[in-house]
């Protein structure tokens, strides 16, 4: 979600950006917890970057739908499609250490 540090400087500007990131993230978690739902699947078995990924090639062409029976049937394709990006299962699956990043960038 890019939150690895603020591009911004004042401090209510921060706090924005912050509470933007914040509402985003659960709005994409709300999203795939309906999609897991009727689709009977476990929401935390449904992929965050791939939900982020529809949804994001989603938004321009909902937003410029003018019927709602068209909105409404391609949302319900694109819960049926969040709902198919499963994660794979990865037992030995390690967290490496986090690249820092370097002041001069």
């Amino acid at each position: 979600m890019n939150l690895n540090f603020a591009r911004c400087m004042s401090p209510e500007m921060v706090r924005r950006e912050m509470w933007t990131t914040f509402l985003t993230y659960n709005l994409i978690r709300t999203t795939i917890a309906t999609a897991a739902s009727l689709h009977n699947k476990a929401p935390r078995h449904i992929s965050f970057v791939s939900a982020c990924q529809y949804i994001l090639a989603s938004w321009q062409e909902i937003a410029s739908m003018r019927s709602v029976s068209r909105i409404k049937q391609c949302c319900l394709t694109l819960l049926r499609q969040i709902a198919s990006c499963q994660v794979g299962h990865r037992p030995s699956r390690f967290e490496p250490r986090v690249v820092k990043r370097r002041r001069d960038q």
